[in-house]
């Protein structure tokens, strides 16, 4: 039984250099949910006793809380990172579609939009034009970054944000 979904508008291929990846084989209309992933909740040290691959297909939560997915690889598990995105999240666990999407195109989120800590850093193999080479868990912080992607941060990414844009003097500590 998989602990996360996948639309049937899509399936896993292989892709090259960055080994599996999801493409869609229908037409997937903006605002479509192509994911929602689940697993089991953890801190970072929990989180941290996990095999390396499933760590890589995990995502964060919030600021110390990931959600594992399953031990092994599921359909859900091969969206992968584009500096040029055409899902993006909705809430937590939801990736959408961020406009429509054709059969043949494979389907990629900016893991800026989830991840805040150094949990699954690695050097960018997306090839498109803006891409920055490396994808860090301190991405979010990118000005440009910020302003193209509102709205589709993961909500502690949104909150971490929302924090930093206030004047120096009204800002409260968050710990990352």
């Amino acid at each position: 039984m998989s602990v996360s979904y996948l639309t049937s508008k899509a399936r896993p291929v292989l892709v090259g250099a960055a080994g599996r990846g999801s493409v869609a084989v229908e037409q997937i209309k903006t605002g479509e949910v192509i994911v929602a992933f689940g697993g089991r909740a953890m801190g970072r040290d929990e989180f941290d006793l996990l095999p390396e691959g499933q760590r890589s297909r995990s995502i964060q939560i919030e600021d110390h809380l990931y959600l594992a997915g399953a031990p092994e690889p599921e359909p859900a598990d091969f969206i992968n990172h584009s500096c040029q995105p055409n899902c993006g999240l909705s809430g937590a666990t939801v990736v959408l579609a961020m406009r429509d999407i054709e059969p043949g195109e494979p389907l990629t989120y900016d893991y800026a939009t989830s991840d805040g800590s150094d949990y699954d850093e690695f050097d960018c193999m997306c090839g498109v034009a803006t891409c920055r080479g490396k994808v860090t868990g301190q991405d979010w912080m990118l000005p440009d970054l910020q302003v193209r992607y509102r709205g589709w941060f993961s909500p502690y990414l949104a909150n971490r944000i929302a924090v930093l844009s206030r004047p120096s003097g009204q800002r409260r500590a968050f710990a990352y």
